[in-house]
Formats: C-alpha cells, sequence, structure tokens
C-alpha cells in the first residue's frame, strides 16, 4: 500500500526550486534539496523521482508563473503595444524584489541543462513557443488598432520582441535600477511603433 504524503507538496517544491535556482541543477546537491525540502531522501524520491525529475518539476512550476504574467497583462484590456509594455513591467517589478539577483529561472536553465538534457530543451522550447505564440498575438491586435507598425510583418516583430524579453531579463539582474529599465522598454516600444 503507498505511502500517504505528509508534507505540503507545493511548498516543497518551492523550496527546491529556490535551491535550484540559487546554485543551479549542478551545483545542487542532494543534501541541498533534503536541507531545503525538510525531507529525507528516499521521501524525496518516493515523491518526485530522480533529481532531475524534481528539476523538470521545480521548472514547470517556474513556467506556471511566467504564463500567469502573460495572462495578467492580457486580462488588462490595453491595446497590442501597451499589453507588452505590461507584460516587460510586471517581469522588471516581480525580478527587480529578489534581492539574491537570481535572474529568470527558465533562462539559467537554457545556459545550463538545455544542451545537455534533451528533456529539458524540449520543455523549455515548449513554453518558448507559447510566448512567442502570445507575442505574436499581441502584435496582431496592435496591428490592427494601429498602434504597432505594419511596415514589419508580425513574425518579425515578434521575434524582436521575444529576443527583447529575453534579454531584459537579464538586464534587470545585472543593472537592478527601474528608471533606466523603464528607458529600455520605452525604446523597444518606440521601434515598433
Amino acid at each position: 500500500m503507498p505511502r500517504t504524503e505528509v508534507f505540503d507538496r507545493a511548498e516543497v517544491l518551492t523550496n527546491c526550486r529556490n535551491a535550484f535556482w540559487a546554485g543551479g541543477y549542478h551545483g545542487t546537491s542532494m543534501q541541498d534539496l533534503v536541507d531545503s525540502s525538510g525531507l529525507n531522501r528516499s521521501s524525496i524520491y518516493n515523491s518526485f523521482g530522480s533529481k532531475l525529475e524534481l528539476y523538470l518539476l521545480c521548472l514547470e512550476e517556474q513556467i506556471k508563473i511566467e504564463r500567469n504574467r502573460f495572462d495578467r497583462a492580457s486580462q488588462q484590456q490595453r491595446n497590442g503595444i501597451e499589453t507588452i509594455g505590461l507584460l516587460f513591467l510586471f517581469t522588471m517589478e516581480e525580478q527587480l524584489t529578489d534581492e539574491t539577483r537570481r535572474g529568470c529561472l527558465l533562462l539559467n536553465s537554457w545556459t545550463e541543462m538545455a544542451n545537455h538534457e534533451e528533456v529539458v530543451r524540449t520543455l523549455l522550447s515548449t513554453q518558448r513557443r507559447r510566448a512567442e505564440g502570445q507575442f505574436r498575438k499581441w502584435v496582431q491586435k496592435g496591428q490592427e488598432d494601429r498602434s504597432i507598425t505594419t511596415l514589419d510583418s508580425m513574425e518579425e516583430i515578434s521575434y524582436q520582441i521575444m529576443n527583447a524579453y529575453q534579454g531584459f531579463k537579464i538586464s534587470i539582474m545585472q543593472t537592478p535600477n527601474p528608471k533606466i529599465l523603464k528607458q529600455i522598454v520605452q525604446r523597444l516600444l518606440k521601434s515598433i511603433t
């Protein structure tokens, strides 16, 4: 008969995600995960599988946070350009509250793991395609409401925004100055109007 979990699964995943975020996949030992989760090794293995499986669950939790940020921007009922600007501002606000300046867990995972683990690359690639799809929708909306230029194709502008979004996350970590970060967003938005 399987044992019943007697811990808060969401809390354990958050704590393990923070451990991976601080040390990366390779720099986080099983002992680090034991210490951060409050569970013993056998409980971690029985409940979450291998270290890699636990890491993937943590990435999935971070992807949900990212999706929620996109949803919040969409729900504001703004024109195309303003919706894109809101996403950048929401991202800035969330990352600036992290005093450790760990950066974006998903980008960190791209650089550390995507070339070594196909399953990580697949998960992150799927998330990237979702984000690109959302940017395409916002650009299309912006081109229809005339807040975004039609001189370039929707695809070209969407790729530009996706690239800028990833770079912006790095800029937040390196230059945690809201004034400068807002100027970066303003220049991006100006370049697509």
